[in-house]
């Protein structure tokens, strides 16, 4: 019985001797240890730290925001590897971060939580390094007005400039900051310049960008030009030592002064420091010679304006009422800038004069504000006064009427009473049906033979708008004429669908990259051909003609 309980007692301390032993061996395991590459290093240095911990775990279980803020961290690299040694099983997950401090002293690196488990802390002495090169060796901004006194409504230029005296692959985190300004709009003009040039003797790497600039309110404002921060990455010549230089560059301030409308000014409110309108009356592409002109004569207005100062989208709406005496179409303004970097509208309008008699095509004027001079003033273009003559061609409401006159046949009928007035009655309501049938077909003939013997005849102002149109490439104008001509063609026989087919076909190869101009000039001769001709009318007459 002693010998059961002694033997008992031994297994209960050789059960509680492992089980410690098992504790022992799990909490040395589970250990977390944090080392680094150096630990006496100068500003801007960079080292690696690196943490590890016996056991599994993923990349997240670690966190470099821990570090801050004495230091800063780059990118975390994570690994974990696996080995049996002796019949011993272990698994190791590791950390490596490159840090570099962000003031000099005497700094600690915290004890971290890595998978639930704690470092050890690091003590780092941080010296002042009396090589390092400052910020404003590295980067310079700079930035000029194009002028620091505006009106409301009113833009000015800022052009900035950045300039970096380094390889920029060793830039680190590079940001820019445009400028920013309370009461100031801010837009860039154009796409951004990079290159290479020399500066002071030195290999410099040049970012040059200009912005628009207004302001919403009047008054004496100010805005930060171009401001700059990120690192720069320094290694020596022998590759042991590693820096990472912070780059902060300040803005520097500018000065405009805002001046208000006028409060005598009446009209538009345009104040910039230069307008320019001018126009071209052309005449198939030429400029027109002679105010004389004939009626469906397509004459086109291209007026040109030209403002400096002022963006793109602001450009003000020119709106011209013609007489009605004649037709306009308005093309779509193209807008853009110049050389100078002026912002320009040209438009085009194409008239047509249909009535005969005197026309006068009116002026355009702008009222503006000079703000180099401080004065109101007006450019104007000149109107036009034409003398319109009937056209040569054969007028194409003619042409209609007459192919679709109809004659009329008045038929007189006489009743007697008896037998034979019913038989001669009989004789004579079929020889009345011949001769209705005969008289149908003989109209049918004439009808069609004067239309097939003016077939050769261009129909009209309208046909002659459309293939002057077409001849300028104009094809949104050949719809428009054509969608007012519809009806009107259609009754001539005009096989309007196809030509639409054709007019779209033209309009396509105006944008295909290889088109040729015997295809354009075929297609606008087809387009003439089915003016000039009708099919149904020419197929009609030798149907007849058989009978």
């Amino acid at each position: 019985m002693k010998a059961s309980m002694k033997k008992t007692a031994l297994i209960k301390k050789v059960f509680l001797f492992a089980t410690l032993c098992v504790s022992g061996i799990s909490a040395s395991y589970a250990q977390a240890i944090a080392t680094v590459s150096k630990n006496q290093i100068t500003e801007n240095e960079v080292i690696q730290l690196m943490v590890s911990v016996d056991k599994s775990a993923d990349q997240s279980k670690f966190d470099p925001s821990q570090l801050a803020p004495d230091f800063r961290s780059g990118q975390v690299s994570f690994g974990s590897s696996r080995s049996l040694m002796n019949g011993d099983y272990s698994v190791q997950s590791q950390w490596t971060v490159s840090i570099a401090p962000t003031k000099i002293g005497t700094l600690t690196i915290p004890s971290m939580d890595v998978a639930g488990e704690q470092t050890n802390p690091i003590t780092i002495r941080v010296t002042k390094d009396a090589t390092a090169p400052k910020s404003s060796d590295v980067i310079k901004v700079s930035g000029s007005l194009t002028k620091d006194e505006l009106y409301e409504g009113e833009t000015a230029q800022f052009d900035a400039k950045i300039a970096i005296f380094a390889d920029i692959r060793r830039l680190k985190d590079p940001n820019i900051i445009t400028p920013q300004g309370t009461g100031i709009e801010f837009s860039p003009i154009g796409e951004s310049k990079q290159y290479q040039t020399v500066i002071d003797g030195l290999q410099a790497t040049v970012v040059e960008q200009a912005f628009s600039i207004s302001a919403s309110q009047a008054g004496k404002l100010s805005f930060d030009g171009l401001a700059f921060t990120g690192g720069l990455v320094q290694t020596d010549r022998y590759g042991r030592s590693t820096k990472l230089i912070s780059l902060n560059i300040s803005p520097k301030q500018y000065q405009l002064t805002v001046l208000e409308k006028p409060a005598d000014f009446t009209g538009t409110w345009l104040p910039t420091t230069d307008l320019k309108l001018g126009q071209q009356w052309l005449v198939d592409g030429k400029p027109l010679t002679s105010t004389t002109v004939e009626a469906g004569t397509t004459i086109t207005r291209q007026i040109t304006l030209m403002i400096a100062d002022v963006p793109p989208e602001k450009l003000p709406k020119l709106d011209i009422d013609y007489p009605k005496s004649v037709r306009m179409y308005d093309e779509k303004p193209v807008i853009g800038k110049d050389s100078q970097g002026n912002s320009v509208m040209t438009i085009k309008q194409v008239i047509i004069p249909h009535a005969n008699g005197t026309v006068q095509l009116p002026a355009v004027s702008i009222q503006w504000w000079n703000s180099t001079t401080r004065k109101s003033e007006t450019a104007t273009l000149d109107s036009l006064m034409l003398t319109v003559t009937p056209s040569t061609q054969v007028n194409e409401q003619k042409i209609e009427n007459q192919t679709n006159a109809q004659p009329k046949t008045t038929i007189k009928r006489e009743v007697d009473h008896g037998f034979w007035p019913y038989t001669t009655l009989a004789f004579a309501l079929l020889w009345i049906l011949t001769a209705i049938g005969w008289a149908i077909s003989r109209t049918k003939v004439k009808a069609t033979n004067t239309t097939a013997n003016q077939k050769t005849i261009v129909i009209g102002n309208g046909s002659k708008a459309l293939i002057s149109a077409l001849k300028e490439n104009n094809t949104i104008l050949a719809h428009q004429i054509l969608a007012d001509h519809n009806e009107q063609w259609a009754k001539q026989g005009i096989d309007v669908t196809d030509i639409k087919e054709l007019i779209t076909q033209l309009s396509q190869q105006q944008y295909a990259r290889n088109t040729s101009n015997n295809s354009t000039k075929q297609i606008i001769s087809n387009i003439e051909k089915k003016l000039s001709s009708t099919n149904k009318s020419s197929s009609s007459v030798s149907e007849l003609e058989r009978l």
